[in-house]
């Protein structure tokens, strides 16, 4: 069964190409992980309509890069904010379980109603506290900051600095979390991600 992700889109320097990317790292994650064992993913491409994808896919991923247009008004973020912005209501209106990664999370914090805003200290690994008061060290590549949940959205990890890195929705399937599970120390708070999955995992 598929996981669809979507993928940073760039745009090539030496001669005018505009391209999807999705790191290396998301199929190592799912080929050593036991986590994601019997799903494969699905990388999903700007130019085709989210619909056609749906019936294939137990879940989403909105993965990392680029910035939301919010702070980038490039044509590239704002493509990808369009598309993203569709998923999400695909999501909402089929159940289909959805989780962001980074730039993801931050895309469905604003869908909702978040606040964001630059921050410092997040690119490199540091600690997150949950609502019990677990801590734990994860890594960290973001410039912007969820400082308040939107509509629907509760919180349930914080960095130092009161900024959210960790949030689901109240109602629907939709998690979002601020570190990168596909890179080095990306799991080591695994149990929102065992949370997520457990919404389709055992039902595939």
């Amino acid at each position: 069964m598929f996981i669809g992700i979507t993928q940073r889109l760039i745009q090539n320097q030496s001669y005018y190409e505009q391209r999807e990317a999705l790191a290396l790292d998301w199929g190592k994650l799912f080929n050593t992980s036991d986590l994601f064992k019997d799903f494969l993913p699905l990388p999903l491409s700007y130019e085709l309509p989210f619909n056609l994808y749906k019936k294939h896919l137990k879940a989403v991923i909105l993965s990392g890069g680029n910035d939301l247009s919010l702070y980038n008004t490039s044509d590239l973020s704002q493509k990808r904010d369009a598309y993203e912005s569709e998923l999400i209501k695909h999501c909402l209106h089929d159940e289909i379980p959805l989780l962001g990664i980074c730039r993801g999370a931050q895309m469905i914090a604003h869908f909702f109603g978040s606040k964001l805003k630059a921050c410092q200290n997040h690119t490199s690994e540091h600690e997150i506290i949950s609502i019990k008061g677990e801590k734990f060290r994860v890594n960290s590549f973001h410039n912007y900051a969820i400082t308040e949940l939107g509509w629907d959205l509760t919180p349930l990890f914080f960095a130092e600095d009161k900024s959210i890195e960790a949030f689901k929705h109240k109602n629907a399937k939709i998690y979002g979390l601020m570190w990168h599970i596909e890179r080095e120390k990306g799991l080591n708070e695994s149990s929102l991600l065992k949370e997520w999955l457990g919404n389709f995992k055992d039902n595939k």
